[in-house]
């Protein structure tokens, strides 16, 4: 490969070299090896070697006398040239991506990841369809956006439907605990009342036996009918009492 220089047609330098002496009459082009921190990764005619870039954040490939080497940006920022020289922050969010403007100065805009209907699966890289909740029968109870998936729940109907079975099998078996409770209390107080009954008349028969063999003055004898006759009604009012409760029950 040549170049020309004064008139002449003259060799050019190799990659990783630079033109220490022009070619003239007497010689070709002579060149020298690029110097530390320098490169020339093409033939060319120039007096000097590139100098390797500076990287503002990271070097993704070494800078060599016949290499430029790379730069990059650490994650989450973009580079802000094609050489990478600059880094800025990326502002898009989860579910976007950048959309780079320009060939050497660069500017970005957020997109999403995914078209419309679907979202970004962060844990599997991928994107995927919103759950259509309408298909399987459900509501909708959260829709989709750009990095969830739809929720869906069971139509308010059937939930009320269920809350009320709940309440109402809730109230039967309250009242059927009720209910045994209070006839397993009438009972016994039933069954208390008899036993008392019972007694009573035993009580009547042993008084009237043992007062029979008595000789009572009239004063005394009077006395004891008025006692016999208020216990009698007595117990024909208790007696009374039982037998509307046991028919009642």
């Amino acid at each position: 490969m040549q170049y020309g220089h004064e008139g002449r047609c003259c060799d050019k330098c190799a990659p990783g070299t630079y033109v220490m002496e022009f070619c003239s009459e007497t010689h070709e082009t002579k060149c020298s090896p690029c110097q530390e921190g320098t490169y020339a990764d093409k033939h060319h005619s120039f007096d000097r070697c590139e100098k390797c870039p500076s990287c503002y954040q990271a070097l993704t490939q070494k800078c060599t006398k016949t290499s430029r080497g790379n730069c990059s940006c650490q994650s989450d920022f973009l580079c802000s040239d094609s050489a990478c020289s600059q880094c800025e922050k990326n502002k898009c969010s989860a579910g976007e991506e950048p959309w780079r403007i320009g060939s050497m100065k660069y500017s970005y805009q957020c997109k999403p990841k995914c078209p419309g209907n679907h979202y970004f699966d962060a844990k599997d890289n991928i994107c995927k369809p919103w759950t259509q909740c309408s298909v399987k029968g459900l509501a909708e109870r959260i829709p989709g956006n750009k990095t969830h998936d739809s929720v869906c729940a069971k139509p308010e109907k059937e939930k009320d439907a269920s809350l009320q079975w709940i309440v109402s099998t809730g109230f039967v078996l309250l009242s059927l605990t009720l209910f045994v409770f209070v006839f397993y209390t009438c009972l016994k107080k039933l069954k208390r009342n008899r036993r008392n009954h019972a007694a009573g008349k035993v009580s009547v028969h042993a008084v009237g036996s043992k007062t029979s063999d008595f000789h009572l003055s009239k004063e005394e004898s009077g006395f004891q009918f008025i006692i016999q006759d208020k216990f009698q009604d007595c117990c024909s009012v208790s007696q009374l009492h039982l037998e509307k409760v046991s028919t009642l029950s």
